[in-house]
């Protein structure tokens, strides 16, 4: 399905964008993986895919990133914007220089790579994005106001890239995963300021009760990414196990 196409993947040395890497290597994709983890080498070296070190709150970095996946593999078809950063904090608590990061890399990155990445997409007649938004870009959890905004952003930002790129065949989704059992959830979980708040209470904000694999959320992408979904652009599917059906915690027994 992507056999001989070239996915720039960012973020992806663990969780949700290391599951989409390996997905894409299974349809035998040309991989360009970035991350400022050093494990993000290792990923890359297992997968066979080139690995750019990259921080993309910096327009150099991003830069370059696109022109090193260019170099190596002579394109783009795919990209996957999953880079992500998420510091805690209330609007009224989070520092400038917090809220900035979270912004530029959540928000600014995936608009200047996706630009970027067109402009090479467009010589192979059009291309996909997709974009990894959250469930916290559809409604806002307290203390966490600078992912909150940026992922609404980013949710607003795949819709109006998808009008603007239509008509370069180039199309343009987003993924919105509810809690995912990735490292840094797990970890959230075990460090949470709140101890009553155990896994039974995440699992039980979703109708299907159980946090979801990264590899649910891998499939999704795929799926946008393909010509399976030819006729789907500025889509922002929920991968939330039903989190979002409800106003309330949806997997709790009435």
């Amino acid at each position: 399905m992507f056999h001989g196409k070239v996915v720039l993947v960012t973020g992806a040395a663990r969780g949700i964008g290391r599951a989409i890497a390996e997905a894409f290597a299974q349809e035998q994709a040309l991989l360009v993986l970035c991350d400022l983890r050093p494990e993000g080498l290792e990923v890359a070296k297992r997968l066979g895919a080139l690995f750019v070190y990259a921080d993309l709150a910096q327009a150099a970095h991003r830069e370059r990133l696109v022109e090193q996946a260019v170099k190596q593999w002579g394109g783009v078809h795919v990209l996957v914007n999953n880079a992500a950063v998420a510091p805690p904090g209330s609007a009224l608590k989070v520092g400038l220089a917090d809220w900035r990061q979270a912004l530029e890399v959540n928000l600014t990155a995936p608009m200047h790579l996706s630009a970027l990445s067109a402009r090479e997409m467009v010589k192979n007649g059009g291309g996909a994005i997709v974009n990894i938004a959250s469930v916290q870009g559809l409604f806002a959890e307290q203390n966490n106001a600078a992912y909150n905004a940026s992922k609404g952003g980013l949710v607003n930002l795949t819709r109006s890239l998808a009008l603007d790129l239509a008509p370069m065949n180039i199309r343009v989704n987003a993924v919105a995963p509810g809690a995912i059992a990735t490292e840094s959830v797990l970890e959230a979980i075990q460090i949470s300021e709140h101890p009553e708040l155990t896994r039974r209470d995440w699992e039980d904000l979703h109708a299907l009760r159980r946090l979801g694999k990264p590899e649910e959320v891998a499939q999704a992408v795929l799926f946008l990414a393909s010509e399976r979904a030819s006729f789907i652009t500025g889509a922002i599917l929920p991968v939330d196990g039903g989190m979002t059906a409800s106003f309330m915690m949806a997997g709790r027994p009435v």
